[in-house]
């Protein structure tokens, strides 16, 4: 493993089918942010919201919550030890991103509801990590052969309803936990591409999805984010082959701290794996798409 504060990410939002065809924008929204400094550990910021397609502003929304939620755990984060991380912090930063929902809907004249959007955020340490989410979509942490979702993705009372920070009880419905151990890569998504990345039947992460994109990007050999690798990852979620399984906004990152070389990593993929996702500049988006296509099988 590299050191804890040499994070390779990627992450990317497009616009589905839907809001293609009418012209409209993406209202998905995500973010990731280093942050270290004197006397603070090394940590990653990560962030993904998705706006409801009923709310008028739900783009905005989301963009707002991830904004919202990066500025705070800039500010609350480096006065308390990991170790020390608690889920109330987790309902701190919920009710931050609220009240600044809150805030831009009083100034706009508008109901919140307007500014409707779901939340999973995450910051992670050395030895642990704080993780979140309310709303749908998932947060997906592991290494190589097992991927697993922290959450499963919340639905409302009804089928395609699920829940938003906007919601007045959104308190009683935020799912968070403090994770004691070392989150070597994770993903966060929007519900966009929940059919092609997650096993329904079982509840589990579909691994083949994960895996090829995280060895990609373990070979990358600089800190930080690459351009090659952003819009390649753009590409592929907006690749024909996506979109014929998926209407909708899709939204992913996915952030490592694994060598290529870790042992016990095989990176190179065999005519076999079910699904040949390889960043590259030339991605091949109808092998990772059609290996979600059995959802009854279990995960790899």
């Amino acid at each position: 493993m590299t050191a804890p504060g040499n994070w390779r990410y990627v992450y990317a939002s497009v616009p589905g089918v839907a809001h293609l065809s009418d012209g409209s924008e993406c209202q998905d929204a995500c973010a990731v942010r280093p942050l270290s400094g004197a006397g603070t550990d090394s940590l990653l910021l990560l962030v993904v919201a998705d706006g409801a397609g009923s709310a008028a502003r739900g783009g905005t929304g989301a963009e707002l919550a991830c904004e919202t939620f990066l500025r705070e755990c800039e500010l609350r984060l480096p006065g308390i030890t990991p170790a020390n991380w608690t889920p109330a912090l987790a309902e701190t930063l919920l009710e931050r991103v609220r009240a600044a929902l809150a805030q831009e809907a009083a100034t706009a004249e508008v109901p919140i509801r307007d500014f409707a959007c779901t939340l999973l955020g995450a910051a992670v340490a050395a030895d642990h990590a704080l993780v979140l989410q309310i709303g749908d979509g998932a947060i997906v942490i592991g290494a190589d052969e097992y991927y697993r979702p922290v959450f499963w993705p919340q639905t409302g009372q009804y089928v395609n309803e699920t829940r938003f920070v906007t919601d007045s009880d959104a308190a009683v419905h935020l799912e968070c936990v403090v994770l004691a151990e070392t989150v070597a890569e994770i993903a966060l998504l929007t519900d966009g591409l929940q059919t092609l990345a997650l096993h329904y039947q079982h509840q589990q992460a579909h691994t083949p999805f994960f895996r090829p994109m995280f060895h990609q990007l373990r070979a990358q050999t600089e800190p930080g984010s690459s351009e090659l690798l952003t819009n390649a990852l753009a590409r592929f979620l907006a690749s024909p082959a996506v979109n014929e399984r998926t209407h909708d906004d899709k939204t992913l990152i996915l952030a490592t701290r694994l060598s290529p070389l870790t042992p016990g990593i095989a990176p190179t993929m065999t005519a076999d794996t079910p699904a040949v996702t390889h960043m590259t500049s030339d991605p091949d988006p109808d092998s990772a798409a059609s290996g979600r296509e059995d959802s009854g099988d279990a995960a790899s």
